[in-house]
């Protein structure tokens, strides 16, 4: 029994002396191992049998790669839709007009309401002949009358969207050039406060066009008669504004100059018999109701919302004591794009802070390419607007430089009367955070 039991013995010993080496060696980077595909531990680190040339040897397993993609940011739209409702009605931010002197006189609000005067209305149809008149010394060209009356089409498009559909303009517009009576420098107007020689009164330069456009399209019911004169003329230097029922207007030799699109003249003329004063804040690159030239082409909002244009979704209106951190988009007002216009912080029962959004886009096409940022104004009803130079209801705060596009962008923050703005995302849309400043 004792030698068979030594034999057992000995046959397992000279069984393990034959086993592969690598089958009981502890797994180690190039090591030899015995079948491929196995795995093994070896101090917390695994190994993957693999077949390397005609050998089977050990290889580290290489660890997971963790992405470091970015977030994906959310878009404009996203931010949009996600808006917190305005928490005070869009009533509380429109003050009352506290001005003691009214330079323009009561008939131009800086306050809603504004009331529209000699026919026009801010809520309905409107009906405008458009006329384009040449004279017997300056005679308009068929080209330019083709330009004149695509371009003109403008008015009734940037009118149905800035009054966000409240009016429509009805545009009868001529297809053929008028001849006036008398040479150009007949129908020279001596605007208010300039100096010159006006050889007629404005009444009969007003009835002189209004029969001229009779001749050439239907005038009844019209509210106003618009005049286009040719490119060439250089006696009438500036447009021409009777504001007696029907209106009428007419661009000057200015416009051809600065190469201002001559639509903008008479949306900035008519907007005054829509009852409003305008030319605030001073900009001359931001909103043609301060300048009809502006590149920027745009209604602010709070002029909007004096001609009742203004919906309380596109308004985010909170009193200065009842302001806690918020985040919220923003629509640039140069974009036809529904959602939140301003933002209106109201400081006082006179004063409020107005922060609006803009973009190069379809009413900023002559902006430089990559305009883009935050706007920051300060208005007061306590003070008069005065045309031109002098003193306005609304101030841009931000841009600071007088007729400057230097908008607030991502990352930058401005602080005013105990209010804190801050551009936290500028994608295709401006995220801002106001906050109480500490």
């Amino acid at each position: 029994m004792r030698r068979r039991a030594l034999g057992a013995v000995a046959i397992c010993l000279i069984a393990v002396s034959t086993l592969p080496v690598a089958s009981v060696d502890a797994a180690s980077n190039g090591g030899r191992c015995s079948k491929v595909g196995i795995t093994q531990k070896t101090k917390g680190v695994a190994f993957t049998c693999t077949r390397v040339g005609n050998s089977l040897k050990w290889v580290k397993k290489a660890k997971a790669k963790i992405s470091t993609s970015p977030s994906v940011q959310p878009t404009g739209a996203e931010l949009l839709r996600v808006n917190p409702s305005s928490p005070e009605p869009l009533q509380n931010c429109r003050l009352p007009d506290a001005r003691t002197v009214k330079f323009a006189g009561d008939w131009q609000a800086i306050t809603y309401p504004a009331i529209a005067n000699h026919g026009f209305t801010n809520k309905g149809a409107l009906d405008v002949a458009v006329v384009f008149v040449d004279f017997p010394d300056v005679v308009g060209g068929s080209a330019e009358l083709v330009d004149g009356i695509a371009e003109m089409k403008k008015a009734a498009e940037w009118y149905s969207w800035f009054s966000q559909g409240n009016v429509k303009y009805n545009l009868r517009i001529a297809d053929r050039w008028v001849r006036a009576p008398k040479t150009s420098e007949h129908f020279f107007w001596l605007h208010p406060g300039k100096t010159g020689i006006q050889l007629m009164p404005e009444v009969e330069i007003a009835n002189i066009y209004r029969s001229l456009a009779a001749s050439v399209v239907d005038t009844s019911g019209v509210v106003s008669v618009w005049v286009v004169i040719p490119k060439a003329v250089t006696k009438i230097d500036e447009g021409f504004a009777y504001r007696a029922f029907p209106g009428v207007f007419s661009n000057g030799s200015d416009s051809y100059r600065a190469k201002t699109p001559i639509w903008q003249h008479f949306v900035h003329e008519t907007l005054h018999s829509h009852g409003a004063l305008g030319h605030s804040p001073k900009n001359a690159n931001i909103g043609l109701f301060w300048n009809t030239g502006a590149a920027g082409a745009t209604l602010n909002a709070w002029d909007a919302m004096t001609l009742g244009w203004m919906n309380q979704e596109s308004i985010y209106c909170v009193s200065r004591n009842n302001l806690k951190s918020q985040t919220l988009a923003l629509v640039p007002l140069e974009r036809e794009q529904s959602g939140l216009r301003a933002v209106i912080v109201k400081l006082s029962d006179y004063e409020a802070l107005i922060i609006e959004s803009h973009r190069k886009d379809k009413w900023s096409q002559r902006w430089p390419s990559g305009t883009a940022g935050v706007s920051v104004m300060r208005v007061d009803t306590r003070l008069d607007t005065v045309w031109d130079q002098g003193p306005s209801t609304g101030k841009y705060l931000i841009p600071a430089a007088p007729h400057s596009l230097e908008f607030m962008r991502e990352g930058q923050s401005f602080t005013v009367d105990g209010v804190k703005i801050t551009v936290v995302q500028a994608t295709e849309n401006d995220q801002i955070r106001i906050e109480p400043a500490i």
